[in-house]
């Protein structure tokens, strides 16, 4: 059986897949499964299957290269192989950010960005759709979204701030005074921290230049997976639902 996890950006995917390897035993697969050869089509874009147990059991967790993506990388890239593919599709789930919407402006969102799916997304819940293959046959799929932080408006780089502040007083105080760093300079950094979401991004990279100064120039998979990640509440009750997946 084959799922399928959507989500915004690499720092996301690198998150997800961290996330879901150390909770659910997935890990990474070199090859992708015959016949759903999906590849990305820019440097925004990642594509990366998973598997676990026999191998029967695969998970293909996509950066989709934006939040304005979702519908155009699902049309392009996945439509095909879910109707086509003599391969079963068993869950598709989406992550994505809340910013400025509300959750049902968001349901409402993904309702029409796929059609084949229509109706069925509801946020933190994992509900039946049915699909029609190429022959005409309906097959049931299992739709989740995930909307981040939860219950809250913002990007995930506020659940992961949030995260590394929960367990250690020494940890807050850092994320206090990264916080605070931002938004003094703000001000004077316009032309880089231009919207509330770039100044959240820049606090998670002020953190971590504080806490892990030697590997600031690190690529941000390896300053993702240097922080046990599954240790934090926040995490586990953000992704609760995609330990189902």
């Amino acid at each position: 059986m084959n799922r399928i996890l959507l989500c915004e950006g690499m720092t996301d995917a690198i998150l997800l897949s961290y996330y879901l390897e150390r909770m659910c035993g997935w890990r990474f697969l070199k090859k992708p499964p015959k016949g759903l050869n999906i590849k990305p089509t820019s440097h925004n874009e990642t594509v990366n299957w998973y598997t676990k147990g026999t191998d029967q059991e695969r998970l293909l967790i996509c950066a989709v290269g934006g939040k304005d993506n979702f519908g155009s990388f699902f049309q392009e890239k996945l439509l095909r192989p879910l109707i086509h593919s003599d391969e079963s599709f068993e869950k598709l789930a989406i992550v994505t950010d809340i910013d400025d919407g509300t959750i049902q402006e968001i349901e409402s969102h993904f309702h029409e960005l796929f059609p084949p799916l229509s109706e069925s997304f509801c946020d933190r819940k994992w509900c039946p759709a049915t699909v029609e293959n190429a022959y005409g046959i309906p097959t049931e799929i299992q739709t989740l979204l995930v909307t981040l932080p939860k219950n809250q408006q913002g990007a995930l780089e506020r659940s992961l701030l949030t995260a590394l502040s929960e367990n250690d007083e020494y940890d807050r105080n850092i994320i206090d005074k990264s916080r605070a760093f931002v938004h003094s300079i703000r001000p004077y950094a316009k032309r880089y921290i231009s919207s509330d979401r770039l100044a959240q991004k820049a606090e998670l990279n002020v953190a971590f230049a504080i806490r892990s100064p030697e590997k600031v120039f690190s690529l941000i998979d390896e300053l993702i997976r240097s922080v046990p990640w599954d240790t934090y509440p926040t995490l586990h009750e953000c992704f609760s639902e995609l330990l189902e997946i």
